[in-house]
């Protein structure tokens, strides 16, 4: 397994995983490529947005979660393109002092979060770096993640959707493993993972049409099942719930048990003792 980050440069001829999550949260497509294709998307899964809102949303719970526990530095890996309620805008509502490092192997998701920064005056304390899930060693040894993370304090790790264009190929197991050894005790991770496990047969059929259309991208997907999934969290123990789906974990709000897109995504926390 290699830790041989090559630069993806901006592609406009073909849509990206972060692009794509992007335009089911916002409705702004970055190239017409993106829209065009998010027409095909919505056509085959209508629920493409609500599905990506249940993610977001976990992501915002699970890191509220985090600095309630004491963590005041988050690693955020496979973050994509800026949008309402970034880890760092979560996180600062309570502790104004939380550092934050995203990592995206998209170009435009990173230079669009320099860009963010920038204008929020925030890059003392957060960075975005290009880099890829593939690659931990270079994550973790960057100059970004060095200035901004002590790795001798707990930390708070997100891998949120990510894996899922990870395939079975690139080890993924083992480059978590790889992750989980470098982390400090006391540290938590949050991630999510499309399934069709629990999904209505009609539903099933979508995602499965979902993902051959995710072949024309520059990041096809892999589903995987609640076991495989669980395997993930191998050394942590699962905070409760538990993994549940993601709109089922810790909810501020009420949750709609007929919504389509609610099994369509499984969600755990875990904690590293």
């Amino acid at each position: 397994m290699s830790n041989d980050f090559q630069s993806r440069e901006i592609d406009a001829s073909r849509p990206s995983a972060a692009r794509m999550y992007h335009y089911y949260l916002s409705g702004e497509a970055v190239f017409d490529v993106d829209r065009m294709f998010g027409e095909k998307i919505f056509q085959i899964f209508p629920y493409a947005d609500v599905w990506a809102h249940h993610n977001r949303g976990f992501l915002q719970r699970a890191t509220t979660f985090m600095v309630s526990q004491g963590i005041r530095q988050f690693l955020d890996i496979g973050s994509g393109l800026p949008t309402v309620g970034n880890t760092h805008e979560v996180a600062r509502e309570i502790a104004p002092e939380a550092r934050v490092v995203y990592v995206d192997n998209d170009l435009e998701a990173v230079a669009r979060s320099h860009e963010l920064l920038e204008q929020q005056h925030a890059l003392d304390t957060t960075a975005v770096i290009e880099a890829d899930l593939r690659c931990p060693d270079l994550i973790l040894g960057h100059p970004d993640t060095r200035r901004l993370i002590d790795f001798d304090r707990p930390l708070g790790l997100l891998i949120v959707s990510v894996w899922p264009f990870v395939p079975d190929s690139d080890r993924p197991y083992e480059l978590m493993a790889q992750l989980r050894d470098r982390l400090p005790a006391g540290s938590y991770v949050a991630m999510s993972h499309g399934s069709i496990d629990d999904a209505a047969p009609e539903v099933k059929e979508r995602i499965r049409a979902l993902r051959e259309l995710y072949k024309q991208t520059s990041d096809p997907g892999t589903y995987r099942t609640r076991d495989e999934f669980a395997a993930f969290f191998d050394g942590f123990e699962l905070v409760e719930p538990g993994l549940v789906h993601a709109p089922d974990w810790r909810p501020t709000e009420s949750v709609d048990s007929q919504d389509p897109a609610r099994p369509c995504n499984f969600a755990a926390v875990g904690y590293k003792p």
